[in-house]
This record gives structure tokens, sequence and C-alpha cells, in this order.
């Protein structure tokens, strides 16, 4: 047993793949990102923010750019490593968030690209980039109160309504220009970033938008008669026509099956209808049931459009599949956690990923990109909860 271990229920399938996971992510993945993963100085290992990604060896790549998601990302990965008593998690934690200030527009919104040095490359504003900063903000002001992370989240939305908001509900996917597909996807991370602003401060108006990007998932994203969950659509939130309309992400299925069990705990709101039909459909679509893995894109009648399994698929599928059966009595999310452990953390620089696979399972990355990381807390944060609700009370 190490420190990082939940004792008292070891023959749980559940708990002990639980523990080989933390003992991964403590002893091997956050000591990595905290020095490899980070950019600066001897003395301040994150003065220049994270890294973008490696290459397949372990070394930071050193593209020309930084994206803002993947800093933001960075930054609610070690403000939850600090909340979760990891040492040097907050300092790491403070140093992202002072360089991603660098990305914070004068008229209050969020530019998209980075320098490494912090220069802004980019000032337009991604509404997934700026769902980011919002998630990262709010999880930072659990780690530092006294700073103005919980601020610059609510003057962000405020900014976002004000420039962002289209008539019809949601917000343009970029600004100035928004000629694309409208998305299902950066409105589903800004609910996640609302709902953990609304956990930090605990006030109520802080979960107005909530109920706004609720309604939109229930009128327009998700489709009533197959179960399915769109992700491009057009001006008036109708499916997009073509190919488009019939694309199907499991990951997003079952990222919205987490989403809605935490906004019915947080509005009262009964989601679980939905939050069903989304699972049943990405579990019987999208997972291989030989191996668990999770495939990356199907149609709204089934067809397998893209047979290959990224990493954050796996995490999400995880988080749902804990979502559905919190016991892990059918065994998916032990199989899921292990295939985590023992396909993508396994072939690659120790605390690093295998990022996809082929449909054969075979390894089929061209870098190791910093942004998954913040899947995988977050599926091993739903593993740690469901692992200690197994264990009795000593």
């Amino acid at each position: 047993m190490t420190l990082h271990d939940l004792p008292g229920a070891e023959n749980l399938p559940l708990v002990a793949v639980r523990n080989r996971f933390a003992r991964w992510l403590f002893e091997n993945a956050l000591p990595f990102w905290a020095s490899t993963g980070c950019d600066g100085i001897a003395s301040n290992p994150a003065a220049l923010g994270a890294q973008e990604c490696l290459t397949l060896q372990g070394t930071p790549a050193l593209p020309p750019f930084k994206r803002v998601r993947v800093q933001a990302r960075q930054l609610f990965v070690f403000s939850w490593a600090a909340l979760k008593g990891w040492q040097p998690a907050a300092q790491r934690a403070e140093s992202i968030f002072r360089f991603l200030l660098n990305a914070h527009r004068p008229d209050g919104g969020w530019v998209k690209l980075l320098a490494r040095d912090g220069a802004v490359l980019d000032d337009s504003a991604d509404l997934y980039d700026i769902a980011f900063v919002l998630f990262a903000l709010a999880w930072y002001g659990r780690v530092d109160r006294t700073c103005q992370a919980v601020e610059l989240a609510r003057q962000t939305l405020a900014w976002l309504g004000q420039t962002m908001a289209l008539p019809n509900g949601g917000f343009m996917n970029t600004r100035p220009t928004n000629d694309a597909w409208r998305q299902q996807n950066p409105h589903m991370h800004l609910l996640e970033a609302v709902l953990a602003l609304h956990e930090t401060t605990g006030d109520a108006a802080d979960l107005a938008q909530a109920h706004a990007l609720y309604a939109l998932f229930s009128q327009h994203f998700m489709d009533e008669r197959t179960g399915t969950l769109g992700e491009y659509f057009g001006p008036d939130w109708q499916p997009a026509a073509g190919p488009e309309g019939q694309w199907c992400e499991p990951g997003h299925h079952f990222e919205w099956v987490w989403l809605l069990q935490a906004y019915a705990r947080q509005s009262g709101v009964d989601t679980a209808a939905q939050a069903a039909r989304l699972y049943h459909f990405a579990h019987k679509y999208g997972v291989d049931a030989q191996t668990a893995l999770v495939r990356d894109a199907v149609a709204r009648n089934g067809q397998i459009l893209k047979p290959t399994f990224r990493l954050w698929v796996q995490g999400e599928a995880l988080r749902g599949a804990l979502c559905h059966d919190p016991q892990d009595k059918a065994g998916w999310a032990t199989r899921m956690a292990s295939n985590l452990l023992e396909r993508y953390f396994t072939g690659c620089p120790t605390g690093t990923w295998v990022d996809q696979l082929d449909a054969q399972g075979a390894p089929a990355a061209s870098q190791i990109p910093s942004s998954s990381l913040y899947h995988i807390v977050t599926a091993y944060d739903a593993l740690d909860q469901a692992a200690r609700a197994c264990v009795p009370l000593a």
C-alpha cells in the first residue's frame, strides 16, 4: 500500500483500479507535468505557463503558439491537485494564472492564441476557449480566494452576454467572424464552467446561465426521437444539413450524462430520463463490447463513422458509466479505467499517454497533447469519488 491508496476495500475491482490510477497520477503524471510539462525557469518552472504539447519522446514540441484553452485546462489541473493536497500544485497554478492573464482583452474578453512569451498572436474570441477560461477561473478561485479569479469569471460571463450572445439562444462560436455551423460542444463546456462557478461561490445568481444552457440542450441539442446529441446546427438551431447533421460523438454523450447529473444536483431539475437516453445510445453504439474501448464518432442510426479511439473519449465514458452505475455492478467503469492504465498510459514516456488508438487498438498519435490531462483528472476524480463510496466507514 502507498500513500495514495484507498484502504479498506482493496479486494473490490473498482477500488483496486482506483488505487492503480491514483499511484500513476500522483507519482508519475503530476510530477512530470509540473516539470517538463511547464514552461519557465528554474526558480519559476511555470513562469511562461504550460507547454502546448510534447513530442512522442516526451520533450516539449515548442510550436510557435499556445492555445488559451490549454493554459486554462492546465490551470484547472493544478488547482484541482492543490485542493487534493499535492504540494507543488499551488505554485504552478499561480504561475499559470499569471501567464493566462496575458490573454485577457482590454474589453473584458479573452484572446485565442498567445506566443511562448505571452504576446498575443490571435486576438479573436472563441467560445470554446472562453468556456475553459471560465472553468479554470472557477477552480482557481477555490485555491486562492484572495485573487480576482471569481470576479474575472463573472465579468467574463457578462462580456459573453453583451458581445457574443445570439437572439435565438446560445452564443457565437467566434468573434468577429462566425460563419461556421453553430456547435454544441463549446456550449457544453460553458455549462460545465458555469456549474463549477456556482459550486465555488454557492451564489444562485451564478447558476442563471446554466438554466439557459440546459434549455438549449433540451430544445435543440438532444434529439428526442433518436436519443442522440447533435454536434452541428444551422442558424436556427436545426440540425445541420448533410453528414454534419448526422455526426454524433459518444464521448460528448457521456460528458452530458455527467453534466446533467451535476446540473440536477445543483438546480433540483430532474434530468434523469435525458441522461439515461444519452447513456444508452452511447453505450449501445459507441462502446466496443469486446474491449470496452469507446469509438470517436457514430451516426444517429448507430453506424460507425470514425472507428478510432481517442483518450479523452475513454475518460468521459468512465465518468458517464459511473453516473449510470455508481457501484459499477456491470463492471464497465473498471474495464474503462483499466483501458486507460493499460492501453493509454503505457508504451510512452512515464507520466504521459498515447492520445489515440487506431481501429485495431494500436497507437496512432503523432504527439502528446497537454490538453488531455484535464480529461484524465476529471475521470480520476469521478473514479475516486465512486470508489470512496464503496469503502465501509471505519
